[in-house]
């Protein structure tokens, strides 16, 4: 079976996936059923997920002002992590953000916690993404 990327509908099986997949990173009260519903339905911000087997293995939310585009949240399941599903994750979402006319994508390191930052950035360089003092950015 394929990966598959896409802004998602509400289930309980998105919300059970979201918690394993954000725990440590969001407060408890942001992983409740209600506080996960709100961080999908974000007015002007997108949520997509890349799905597996019926599983949600990793998410990213993203905000575009004009022709840029901010990733946020980005996090993929401990267990499958360098596979290839981040990777393919972030390619879906940029070539859906430059068919809707973005030209630059960008994350913004400091929003990432410190243990993680390293590791965030050997793998958005590998994903083509250029560091510019805290922010990381590609071109599309």
């Amino acid at each position: 079976m394929r990966l598959s990327v896409f802004t998602p509908q509400s289930s309980q099986q998105l919300f059970i996936d979201l918690q394993k997949l954000y725990k440590g990173y969001l407060s408890d009260s942001q992983l409740t059923t209600q506080g996960l519903q709100d961080l999908i339905e974000t007015p002007d911000k997108l949520f997509f997920i890349t799905l597996f087997n019926a599983r949600h293995l990793g998410a990213v939310q993203v905000t575009i002002d004009k022709h840029t585009a901010t990733l946020s949240l980005l996090c993929i399941r401990d267990i499958t992590r360098r596979r290839g599903v981040g990777k393919n994750l972030l390619r879906e979402v940029e070539k859906q953000l430059a068919n809707d006319g973005v030209k630059e994508v960008q994350l913004l390191l400091s929003e990432i916690s410190t243990p993680e930052q390293q590791g965030m950035q050997l793998f958005m360089q590998s994903c083509g993404y250029q560091l510019d003092a805290q922010l990381l950015v590609k071109s599309l």
